[in-house]
Formats: C-alpha cells, sequence, structure tokens
C-alpha cells in the first residue's frame, strides 16, 4: 500500500482521480514556515502548539491539518509520494514530514516529486512533474532540529537534495531582519504603498519562497506598528 502526500487541498484535488486504484491520498495543510514547532513531531504538543501559532482553534487544525494526517500516523505503508513544490513554503513542509518518518523510523521507500507551481493546467499527471528524488529520511530529524526547532542552520549545504538546501537558504533569509522579502517590504511600507499592493508585489517578485500572502500579512504587521 502506497500513501501520496499532497503538498495542500487543491494538489489533493488534483490527484484524487489520478492515483493508482487502491492507493491512499492525503494533504499536509501545514506552514511550518510559520512560527515554532517541538521535539515530537505531530505529537499532541505539537498539535497545540502549531494550532497556537496559526491563530486558529485547536478544533479548526484538527479539522484541517490532524483529521488529514491520521492515515500517515496511524497506518502502515509499504511506500510514501510526495507531491510539493520547488519553493521555501514547501521544502520547509518536505523537511518536517522526512524528519517525522526518521524520527518513526520508517522502513518503507519514500519518493518526492517536485511539482510545477501551475500543475493543476496538465491533465496528465506526469506532465506536472520536474524533478523526482528517492529519499532516505535517516537524518532529517536533525536537520529539522537545527532549521526548524532551533532556527539556526548551521551549514551552508546538508546531504540532502538540492530543492531542500535551497529552501533552508531562503528560510534563514526569511528570518533576517535583513531578508530581501522583509527589506522589500519595508521599502514599500516607507513608500506608504497600502497593504494588498505590498501582498500583491510580494508574491509576484518572490515566487520561490512561496510565502503566501498570511505570512506576507504577518511582517507587514509587525512593521506598521
Amino acid at each position: 500500500m502506497v500513501l501520496h502526500i499532497a503538498n495542500g487541498s487543491i494538489m489533493k484535488s488534483y490527484l484524487a482521480n489520478k492515483c493508482p486504484a487502491g492507493q491512499e491520498l492525503i494533504a499536509f495543510n501545514e506552514s511550518m514556515i510559520t512560527g515554532g514547532c517541538c521535539e515530537e513531531i505531530f505529537s499532541e504538543a505539537f498539535f497545540q502548539q502549531r494550532a497556537e501559532t496559526l491563530q486558529v482553534t485547536y478544533e479548526r487544525y484538527a479539522e484541517l491539518t490532524i483529521a488529514e494526517l491520521d492515515k500517515l500516523l496511524n497506518h502502515s505503508y509499504s511506500g510514501i509520494t510526495l507531491w510539493f513544490d520547488a519553493d521555501m513554503f514547501c521544502q520547509m513542509n518536505v523537511l518536517t514530514l522526512c524528519a517525522y518518518l526518521d524520527a518513526a523510523k520508517y522502513q518503507g521507500s519514500v519518493q518526492l516529486h517536485i511539482i510545477c507551481q501551475d500543475f493543476w493546467q496538465y491533465g496528465n499527471v506526469q506532465d506536472t512533474i520536474r524533478k523526482s528524488y528517492q529519499i532516505n529520511p535517516r537524518g532529517y530529524y536533525a536537520i529539522y532540529r537545527e532549521v526548524l526547532l532551533q532556527k539556526q542552520p548551521v551549514i551552508q549545504e546538508y546531504p540532502v537534495f538540492p530543492e531542500l538546501n535551497d529552501g533552508i537558504r531562503r528560510y534563514k533569509d526569511y528570518l533576517s531582519p535583513q531578508g530581501e522579502i522583509r527589506l522589500a517590504i519595508a521599502t514599500m511600507v516607507r513608500e506608504n504603498r497600502n497593504k494588498q499592493y505590498i501582498i500583491k508585489a510580494i508574491n509576484e517578485r518572490y515566487p520561490d519562497y512561496g510565502i503566501g500572502d498570511y505570512n506576507i500579512q504577518l511582517i507587514y504587521q509587525e512593521l506598521v506598528r
């Protein structure tokens, strides 16, 4: 049995009638670039902290995220296939999933498909795939601790696939007070650009970060206080 994990509900809907019969499909509805996390991935403490940091009720978080993860947490699979973009947002989510598999000592196969951001335009699922990797999750939990838990990447190149290393570098920049996105937002604030203009501009200029409206608003709100 294979479990497919999509990068969100839209990709899950796209894959719904494209996965082979008998295989399972879930979405990972998270934003690991937002706020904090804890040592034990997908524990009750993890879920409580993530709901708080995303500023949603626990009930809402359970509905959107925990319910989707049930098949991963409570069932066994010979293979897991991940469907994620190359951008920073998606890659930090991939890091979290691989770190969980490492900590859980998962023994099956793990395949990652790096997909096009405009995947919905393609009728053939194979046309959405830019690159594919076979991943050994061993060692990913240590990277998770440094990058997402401690927020202190310690080396320039981790022994992982290139898109994840690119994502880690962008995440470090994203967290920095002198990061390019934060500086760009600060410049537009000084120019008296309104919030909607800034959100649109950042999404258009920095697609490799994939941060989305919510995270842009968080930075904007910090800068206009």
